[in-house]
């Protein structure tokens, strides 16, 4: 599978500096998937158009800013939304909160390159 956008457009056209090359190939390939789930696959890998590309490279940059989210171990507890000291009381984000704000993230992204190329049209013909 190819990867709707390389580093080179990454850095020259995107004008990218969040992600390093290496990084960039493991996210854009993350990216590509999920563009291609709300495109029905409907994007050929010869014929890649420019939104496209800028949608891939935007959606890798969070993807690794979510991951880098995902491992910080501030405070040692994930998901923690509130705390109070006085009588020790916590409340925390369940997993599906957070898949729910991923999913409406990236959706928001291809959303904003795709919306008017008819990429993300779900009818028929």
């Amino acid at each position: 599978m190819t990867s709707y956008a390389d580093f080179a457009y990454y850095k020259d056209t995107y004008k990218g500096a969040v992600l390093d090359a290496a990084s960039f190939d493991a996210y854009s390939r993350n990216s590509t998937l999920i563009i291609r789930q709300h495109t029905f696959n409907r994007i050929k890998d010869d014929d890649v158009p420019n939104d496209v590309k800028m949608c891939c490279c935007e959606l890798a940059e969070y993807l690794s800013k979510k991951d880098a989210a995902d491992q910080d171990t501030e405070a040692g507890i994930k998901g923690l939304t509130s705390e109070t000291t006085g009588g020790h009381s916590a409340s925390y984000e369940t997993a599906e909160a957070r898949e729910q704000a991923h999913n409406k993230a990236t959706g928001n992204i291809i959303y904003n390159w795709l919306a008017f190329t008819g990429l993300l049209y779900r009818g028929c013909c």
